[in-house]
């Protein structure tokens, strides 16, 4: 299916100090993209899958709310998720999501402000080495950010289900 494009596997110890056995990981294949112009997080049904990660009704899918794309039309929000998810380091992390028939996953610097985390962009004067990332200011946490072109991403993991979740439009992959 379209959805199974967007990840690849991989068989790896999720949280090394505590987990017994490998579990499979689904790499979401084009990360999350960080938007500065974003309004909100926003991601596709497509890419809902994972433990944990399921669709509810959320605030504005209930209003009616839309969002404007670049070539001004205009797209529905159809609820909302908690995007579980681990880090290229495989620190755990956890950010709500609206789900829109949008063609990636975007990640709001706004969401991530406003949720106690610090983003820089930014590189190394002597190297030219990205050196961007967003810290979060209470743990201090870092979560690097991957430059490809003019646009940054965090890498992202998900743990597969361990069920198929028919409402998602997701079969598990063997």
């Amino acid at each position: 299916s379209e959805g199974d494009r967007e990840f690849a596997i991989d068989t790896v110890q999720m949280d090394p100090p505590r987990a017994r056995s490998p579990v499979k990981r689904l790499r979401m294949a084009r990360g999350l993209t960080i938007d500065s112009g974003a309004a909100d997080n926003v991601m596709p049904r497509r890419l809902v899958r994972g433990k944990g990660n399921s669709i509810r009704p959320s605030p504005g899918s209930k209003a009616g709310v839309h969002y404007v794309a670049a070539c001004n039309t205009r797209i529905k929000n159809e609820g909302e998720c908690d995007f579980h998810f681990a880090t290229r380091d495989g620190v755990p992390e956890n950010y709500v999501f609206q789900i829109a028939d949008v063609n990636k996953a975007l990640c709001a610097v706004s969401y991530l402000v406003d949720h106690g985390h610090q983003v820089v962009f930014d590189q190394d004067a002597k190297t030219g080495i990205d050196t961007s990332r967003i810290v979060n200011k209470v743990t201090g946490k870092t979560i690097p950010l991957k430059r490809e072109g003019n646009v940054w991403m965090i890498d992202v993991y998900v743990e597969e289900d361990a069920e198929p979740n028919h409402n998602q439009g997701f079969g598990r992959r063997g």
